[in-house]
């Protein structure tokens, strides 16, 4: 897949055809990423709980502003290519590594309201790297990019290191929140909410479903990819515990052996899981662990686990300049 984040309110669309022999993977970005620290009580309703979730996801975007923290991350590719289907040439049945990153959450200013994720890695597999490319405060300051340069260079460096054909660039473990987001309200039907036990706790649950049209993601050939999930709130703090998002889009095949393409479009679906929990440093509660799982129908199965460690502010005298920059 490819996307690419527009300005303002626009959809994530132009995921796009790679051809890999170039071995560019598709790309997956989200839009308007989001944290949440909401106030519920275990009773609310629907239509009660909806305006205060957004009012403190709105606000949780002002305040909390720039945060680094420490991630490990550690990605694993299986390729047992279903009947019909060789595996393409050059590509082992069974791939692993792991990243040791400082990853920065960056809230653009302007009101425009986005998040982007820069992953500086540090180790690949425990061996030191060069990080390709300029500095995140290099990029900040050079006045010379426009913003859709700067998001296109991040996109590149975060993909650097990845393993699998399903590229993961701009991985931002608050992707799911985009929808309790005020102004994503409308796009979305949420279920009545509900209780679920989550390791002794009882939790107040909400199902996400994303109608509007054009979708917030777009897939392979400007389909819609509608944005389905799973948000866990604790009903006693009301902050968010727990969400889950689940994709399905179309993606073209790799080539065979022989370098010849399938015809037929292939299947994959994305889920990604995240956990949240408290941090001192930063004053509120923030991503700790993120698990994704993708899957396509020619055979590969991309995996990866990222925890997140020691947040802090991120200090810089430079201007994050927003999209319409």
């Amino acid at each position: 897949m490819r996307c690419f984040l527009l300005n303002g309110g626009d959809r994530i669309r132009n995921i796009r055809r790679a051809p890999f022999a170039s071995q560019r993977p598709w790309v997956l970005v989200p839009l308007a990423v989001v944290a949440a620290s909401v106030i519920v009580t275990g009773q609310a309703g629907r239509d009660d709980l909806l305006p205060r979730v957004g009012a403190y996801v709105d606000a949780w975007e002002r305040e909390l502003g720039s945060v680094v923290a420490d991630e490990t991350y550690q990605q694993s590719v299986v390729r047992v290519p279903r009947s019909g289907v060789t595996r393409m040439p050059n590509t082992p049945p069974r791939e692993s590594r792991q990243l040791i990153s400082e990853f920065t959450l960056i809230h653009f200013e302007e009101g425009v309201s986005h998040w982007l994720g820069f992953r500086s890695v540090r180790l690949v597999d425990g061996k030191g790297v060069m990080v390709p490319g300029p500095s995140l405060a290099d990029l900040m300051k050079d006045d010379r990019l426009s913003w859709r340069e700067r998001w296109e260079r991040v996109r590149d460096m975060n993909a650097a290191f990845n393993i699998g054909s399903i590229s993961r660039d701009v991985n931002i473990p608050t992707f799911a929140l985009a929808a309790l987001k005020t102004a994503n309200h409308t796009r979305f039907r949420f279920s009545k909410p509900r209780s679920d036990t989550v390791d002794g706790e009882v939790l107040t649950v909400l199902d996400i479903r994303e109608t509007a049209r054009p979708t917030l993601v777009s897939g392979l050939r400007g389909r819609d990819v509608p944005l389905n999930g799973t948000v866990w709130l604790d009903p006693r703090e009301g902050r968010v515990r727990r969400t889950e998002i689940l994709l399905r889009d179309l993606v073209l095949p790799p080539p065979d052996v022989g370098g010849q393409q399938h015809a037929r479009d292939e299947e994959l679906t994305s889920r990604i899981t995240v956990v949240f929990g408290p941090d001192a440093n930063v004053g509120t509660w923030v991503p700790v662990e993120m698990r994704e799982r993708y899957d396509n129908s020619w055979g590969e199965v991309t995996t990866g686990r990222a925890t997140y460690t020691n947040y802090r502010k991120f200090r810089t005298t430079a201007k994050v300049v927003g999209p319409g920059a």
